[in-house]
């Protein structure tokens, strides 16, 4: 552990809004140093902070004396499957949201999403833009990412049109959504209650437990500040080749294929109440639409698999060269892509955005 991590420069929440109805849940692992950022950052603000700590060993409390007591720290070394389920049983907010250790969210758009929730009531999650971050040699740089994103949305009338909506073309806009809590924990229970060989399956049962409870919106807001040097957190069983299409038609998988389509459709019946076939034929219908939202991206993507094909060959520090080329060729310094993106319509709360970047310089 860094031996600066107690003394990390905390922000002004005099200014920023009131955020007494949102929990935040950040799941971490062997990133301690990230979680007692984030942990500094939400510090002493109306939010609910809720930090799961996976790593074997826990932070040390010298580390934790200074922090409001609106933020939690939990040493749960278990599997993420279990952090979440954990998770649910802690929220008692109106509304909460999934934050990775080591991203930000603008707090004035968190804000904005709460209002569209209480405005719109048949809408049950609402999510801003994201911008990338990375750091280099000239600063932070920073470049519009999930443009599929914008203009968004779920607006089908019943289950089975905000199913096939969602998956056709798939847009993952509701795992990193301000949601209703209600609505939330039961999308996260059945997140949690089993694990597949594939890594991807978690995202897609909640994505699809969200759609089927309501409608979901994207806002004109940037919200998500998404850190794009670390690789993703992966655990030992994790088999990141294993797409959800390869997993879902290789008869090696078909006993968890089998409890993926049980499991899902007995959970989802219990939400409203509807019968268990008509909502496997629907849940199935959905998963087809996936699956041709999955052949039509391949055919789009196939000159970019070919390059990561042959990246696969590259030794780790020349990729790392080329990685950084193409940012400092194509990013722009973050405060520049947000002006940027603020010409193609998005809102952008530029003052507690520099707060955020200037936190993080303080706060390496």
């Amino acid at each position: 552990m860094n031996e600066n991590a107690g003394k990390l420069v905390s922000i002004d929440w005099d200014v920023m809004p009131n955020l007494s109805e949102l929990t935040l849940v950040v799941p971490t692992y062997n990133r301690q140093h990230y979680a007692l950022r984030q942990m500094h950052f939400w510090s002493d603000s109306p939010v609910t902070l809720h930090v799961l700590d996976g790593t074997s060993t826990s932070i040390n409390k010298k580390y934790l004396r200074d922090l409001g007591k609106n933020v939690h720290y939990y040493h749960v070394p278990y599997s993420y499957e279990e952090r979440m389920g954990k998770a649910v049983e802690l929220v008692d907010t109106p509304y909460v949201a999934l934050l990775c250790d080591d991203e930000f969210f603008i707090p004035s758009a968190l804000k904005h999403c709460i209002d569209e929730l209480k405005t719109h009531k048949d809408f049950v999650a609402c999510i801003g833009g994201c911008l990338g971050f990375y750091s280099t040699k000239r600063g932070m740089m920073a470049k519009s990412i999930y443009n599929e994103m914008k203009g968004y949305g779920c607006f089908g009338a019943t289950t089975k049109e905000r199913m096939i909506e969602h998956m056709n073309p798939y847009v993952c806009s509701t795992i990193y959504a301000v949601q209703r809590s209600e609505v939330w924990k039961k999308s996260m229970t059945r997140f949690a209650k089993e694990k597949f060989s594939s890594p991807y399956i978690g995202e897609l049962v909640f994505e699809l437990a969200t759609c089927y409870q309501g409608k979901s919106m994207v806002i004109e807001d940037l919200m998500w500040l998404r850190n794009m040097e670390n690789k993703p957190i992966d655990f030992k069983e994790h088999n990141r080749k294993l797409q959800f299409d390869t997993w879902l038609k290789d008869p090696r998988y078909r006993g968890e294929v089998n409890l993926f389509y049980e499991s899902m459709t007995t959970e989802l019946s219990r939400i409203d109440g509807a019968d268990k076939e008509i909502v496997l034929e629907d849940f199935k219908s959905a998963v087809e639409a996936y699956l041709d939202y999955c052949k039509k991206r391949r055919l789009l993507f196939s000159v970019a698999t070919l390059r990561d094909q042959i990246m696969q060959f590259v030794p780790e520090k020349l990729k790392q060269k080329i990685h950084l080329a193409r940012i400092d060729h194509s990013w722009k310094p973050i405060m520049d892509g947000a002006q940027n993106i603020q010409k193609d319509g998005v809102t952008v709360d530029m003052k507690q955005l520099k707060e955020i970047v200037e936190f993080m310089g303080k706060n390496v």
